[in-house]
């Protein structure tokens, strides 16, 4: 695989962004005999336009598939979140892309139950040690532990600003090392899941510590600051920090090859959900996406 690029896509973050943006602007898309379809319309786009942009010779598409260990450890975790008021077209929308749309482009999806998409994520691009190139595609800042020499983050934040993050961009924003990313956020604390830092640490004061410590934990916990708060810093990192998923170890990254399905597949899928302005580019997202047409498949 040396020379090829692995895109790996974090599906419900960049899902719910897609699909809020397009409520915004359009009010809700639905087919003909009313099936919702405005989640899946733009996540289907921006995935196709990112994967026309970064030319992967490999895709995969991770979500949460349920029971979520760190709901367990902490009651807290995430608790600050609300389901979208029209939670059944929410669910249908999700569920039609990850089971009809997606296998219809020929892009697998995994979720492994227990997990987050996070640490799906975190796995595959450790483990995808014959890749030259890993793109991590996403809105969460979590993901950025897992940038390195030859794994970067594209950062989506709107429909206009996507931002590709290496190390030197983490750097930047950080002022620490990817790795160290969560020790700032455990201090600091992460509103968008609902985790608590310690009072008093923002983000700048809590780099700083990270920094004069060395990125090491023992020293940050008994920094005088840090001392009386150190079981909360603990419990935040386990919180912040993906986890090694070992039901994903033995994957085969060939089952990623883009190319696996046929433009008439596609033609199908875009007709069900009446996405008439995907199917005006069928042939682009077919050279895009590799695609076979039917006579050679047949052949």
């Amino acid at each position: 695989m040396k020379g090829d690029k692995l895109l790996i896509v974090d599906f419900y973050a960049l899902f719910y962004r897609a699909r809020n943006a397009l409520l915004r602007a359009t009010g809700g898309l639905s087919t003909s005999d009313g099936r919702p379809t405005t989640g899946a319309y733009g996540f289907v786009n921006n995935l196709l336009s990112t994967i026309e942009k970064i030319k992967p010779s490999h895709v995969v598409v991770c979500y949460d598939a349920g029971s979520n260990w760190r709901k367990e450890v902490s009651s807290e975790y995430k608790a600050n979140r609300t389901g979208p008021e029209d939670g059944d077209s929410f669910r249908q929308e999700a569920l039609d892309a990850l089971d009809d749309l997606l296998p219809a482009l020929g892009i697998p999806v995994i979720g492994v139950k227990g997990y987050e998409a996070d640490d799906a994520i975190y796995t595959l691009s450790r483990n995808a040690t014959d890749f030259d190139d890993i793109v991590i595609f996403t809105c969460d800042q979590d993901l950025l532990q897992c940038v390195s020499e030859k794994t970067r983050v594209l950062l989506f934040n709107s429909a206009k600003k996507v931002t590709s993050m290496g190390l030197d961009e983490v750097r930047e924003s950080w002022g620490v090392n990817p790795p160290h990313v969560a020790l700032v956020k455990a201090l600091s604390g992460d509103s968008s899941d609902n985790i608590k830092g310690v009072r008093g640490i923002g983000q700048k004061t809590a780099t700083k510590i990270v920094v004069e410590s060395y990125a090491i934990l023992d020293t940050i916990l008994k920094h005088p600051k840090i001392e009386p708060f150190k079981d909360r810093v603990i419990s935040n990192l386990e919180l912040i920090r993906p986890t090694y998923v070992g039901e994903l170890q033995d994957v085969n990254y060939s089952d990623f090859v883009l190319g696996g399905s046929t433009l008439g597949h596609v033609r199908e899928a875009f007709e069900r959900y009446e996405f008439s302005a995907l199917l005006k580019r069928l042939r682009k997202i077919g050279e895009t996406l590799k695609m076979k047409t039917e006579s050679q498949t047949a052949s």
